[in-house]
C-alpha cells in the first residue's frame, strides 16, 4: 500500500453525511451490552415482552431491526493483550437501517515491529505494512464515522474494542462508548452453544448427567469423550502424537512441533508460515539468508523451529567452505 493522508482516510472511513445524521438505537437484538444506556421503564418493558411474543415461531429468514447504523469491527494485532497490542489491520463493515453495506479495510503501520508468531496467525508481515498509514492517520475521520453506530463483532468486548479504544487514546482522539449497545457475536454463539464440560459429555459420551467433580470419575469422563470424539469424527488421527498436533493445528507433514516449517516430498524442509510459505529452506538461505537467521535467534518460536533454521544457515555456510577449500 502506498501512503495516504488525512484527506483520503477520511474518505476511506467517512460514509455520507446523511448517514452519519441517523439517529437512534440498536432494538430486538438479545445478547448486546447497552453502555451507559439509560435504564428501562415498565412500560419498555412490557413493549419489548409483547414485541418478543410476537416473533414469528418459524424458520423464516429473519434480519435485525436496526433504527440506526451497526459497525461491525475486525482487527488484526501484533499481540493478544489489547493493552499493548497495535492494530496491523482494521475492518468496518456498516451496516444502515434500510439494509445498505458499506466495507471499508485497511493496513495500518503499527509502529512496532510485528512479531513472528502473530504473523503466523494473521499472514500480515512488517513488510506488508511498512508503506502504510499509522493509526493515527486514521484516528479522527473512524472516530467520526462510527459517531452514530452501534457496535458489533466476534470478541468485540474482550479483545476487539479494547483494542480500538486503546489506539485511540495513544491518537489523543475522543470516542465513547456511551449510549451504544456492544454486541458480542462470541458471547452470543457460547450461550447458544455452550463449550463446556457437561456439552461434550452430553454429545460424545452419554445423555445422562455427567459425573460430579467431587466424585473421583471426570478423568473416566473424560476419556469416553475422547472415545466419542474419534467415533464421530474419522478424519481424527489415533495416534495420541497426531492426535495432539490435530488439536493444535500442526500437519502431519510437520518438521516440528509448531508447524512451522513442513517436509517435502524430495526430502527437504519447507517454510509453512510467513511471506515464503510454501518455499524451500534451503533456497531462501541462499536469496535471503538474513531472513532466516532471524527465525533462528527469535524466541517467539519453539526450540525445534530455530534449531531448523540454525541446521540450514550452518548446513549452507559448510557448503561454502567446502567450495573454497
Amino acid at each position: 500500500m502506498t501512503p495516504i493522508g488525512v484527506c483520503v482516510c477520511r474518505v476511506m472511513f467517512r460514509c455520507e453525511q446523511a448517514q452519519r445524521n441517523t439517529r437512534g438505537h440498536l432494538s430486538a437484538l438479545g445478547g448486546g451490552i447497552a453502555h451507559n444506556a439509560a435504564k428501562p421503564t415498565r412500560e419498555t418493558a412490557l413493549q419489548t415482552m409483547n414485541q418478543s411474543s410476537q416473533q414469528p415461531d418459524s424458520s423464516e429468514e429473519r434480519e435485525l431491526a436496526l433504527e440506526r447504523p451497526l459497525a461491525v469491527i475486525d482487527t488484526e494485532s501484533t499481540g493478544l493483550n489489547p493493552d499493548t497490542a497495535r492494530i496491523v489491520s482494521l475492518s468496518v463493515l456498516r451496516v444502515e437501517p434500510d439494509g445498505r453495506r458499506s466495507l471499508r479495510s485497511e493496513l495500518v503501520n503499527p509502529g512496532v515491529s510485528i512479531p513472528a508468531g502473530a504473523t503466523a496467525v494473521h499472514g500480515i508481515t512488517n513488510e506488508d505494512v511498512a508503506n502504510s498509514p499509522s493509526f493515527r492517520a486514521y484516528a479522527r475521520a473512524l472516530a467520526e464515522s462510527l459517531e452514530d453506530c452501534d457496535i458489533a463483532g466476534f470478541a468485540v468486548d474482550r479483545f476487539h474494542l479494547p483494542l480500538l479504544m486503546a489506539e485511540f487514546r495513544r491518537a489523543g482522539v475522543e470516542f465513547s462508548l456511551d449510549n451504544r449497545a456492544v454486541v458480542d457475536v462470541m458471547s452470543i454463539y457460547h450461550r447458544l452453544e455452550p463449550r463446556d464440560f457437561e456439552a461434550a459429555y452430553r454429545r460424545y459420551a452419554s445423555d445422562e448427567q455427567p459425573p460430579e467433580r467431587n466424585s473421583g470419575r471426570r478423568s473416566e469422563a473424560t476419556f469416553e469423550i475422547m472415545l466419542g470424539q474419534l467415533r464421530a469424527s474419522p478424519e481424527l488421527p489415533v495416534e495420541p502424537h497426531r492426535l495432539a498436533r490435530w488439536g493444535r493445528g500442526v500437519p502431519d507433514d510437520a518438521a516440528d512441533e509448531d508447524g512451522r516449517f513442513t517436509y517435502l516430498d524430495s526430502g527437504g524442509v519447507a517454510f509453512n508460515f510467513g511471506k515464503y510459505s510454501g518455499e524451500e529452506l534451503s533456497k531462501v538461505v541462499e536469496s535471503d539468508a538474513g531472513y532466516v537467521a532471524w527465525v533462528a535467534s527469535n524466541r517467539d518460536f519453539s526450540p525445534d523451529s530455530r534449531a531448523i533454521a540454525t541446521d540450514a544457515l550452518a548446513e549452507a555456510g559448510q557448503q561454502q567452505q567446502d567450495e573454497y577449500s
